[in-house]
């Protein structure tokens, strides 16, 4: 499909992956910048959707910036922010008068999230595994964290186990690294899950509650939104449970479209969306 057909289809918001769309690495994609551009220039809002949740919206803007990616904070949709806004979703009633206690392991993204939706972030540690605020804590929340132990996991189980739900921001089993991989958010969420039996909620793509937790947020319709990634099985997977366009670029990692992935749109990279392209 042209260029013109995706300028010409009325979007009003896109929903933009992040590394493998409009970076790789530390290396701007050709035509990134360009491409935030146009969408800002053609009145289509720009939103840097993201699974990451380690990072804050500063931090990502931040990075984009310095990609030479016009990014703001307030454009930044992380799967940490959509996991507070369904844990504040599902405490408002439990905690009057004091912010609900959630349990929590992963980076700075996802406390300032918590933090931000008016709860009150505990990091899970091994040596408070039997202080008093563990029995106190109403949710539990799992974000990537390299540096969690038995003993932290430990204290998520038992607090995730008597409230019989936990939060995880994204399912990614593994994380490739140089010389293979490293186990990723959803390897920690299943030890949690294994030991509590508690049900767990995914917030992250290629959950669609992400989708609906932005289009909530930016105020918008799907029919007005469109989402580029370069994942088959995150990102256009994301789009199509939630009834939104797809975009798949290849300038990303591989994959092999089939039927149920199958998006609106396949270019090389968001510089063949570029109208001049």
């Amino acid at each position: 499909m042209s260029p013109e057909a995706f300028w010409n289809s009325g979007f009003k918001g896109a929903l933009l992956d992040l590394d493998g769309t409009l970076f790789r690495g530390r290396a701007v994609i050709e035509g990134a910048p360009e491409f935030v551009r146009t969408l800002r220039s053609r009145g289509i809002q720009p939103i840097f959707f993201t699974n990451n949740s380690s990072r804050t919206p500063v931090q990502v803007a931040a990075f984009l910036r310095d990609l030479g990616i016009g990014a703001h904070p307030e454009e930044v949709a992380t799967s940490a922010q959509a996991a507070a806004f369904l844990i504040r979703q599902r405490t408002s009633a439990e905690c009057q008068g004091e912010p609900p206690m959630v349990a929590f392991v992963g980076g700075p993204g996802l406390e300032e999230a918590l933090r931000d939706e008016g709860l009150e972030p505990r990091r899970a540690r091994a040596d408070e595994l039997r202080a008093a605020w563990v029995n106190r804590a109403v949710a539990v929340a799992v974000g990537l964290a390299p540096d969690a132990c038995y003993g932290d996991l430990a204290l998520l189980a038992r607090v995730a186990h008597r409230v019989g739900w936990m939060v995880l921001t994204n399912p990614d089993r593994r994380l490739p690294v140089e010389d293979g991989f490293m186990p990723g958010n959803g390897a920690l969420g299943a030890f949690v899950q294994t030991a509590s039996s508690a049900e767990v909620f995914v917030t992250g793509k290629p959950d669609p509650s992400f989708v609906d937790y932005a289009l909530h947020r930016f105020h918008l319709r799907r029919e007005e939104v469109v989402i580029v990634g370069d994942n088959v099985e995150t990102d256009v997977a994301a789009g199509r449970a939630a009834g939104l366009a797809t975009v798949w670029v290849r300038s990303g990692l591989e994959g092999e479209l089939d039927s149920a992935h199958s998006p609106e749109w396949t270019v090389d990279s968001v510089a063949s969306l570029l109208p001049h392209h």
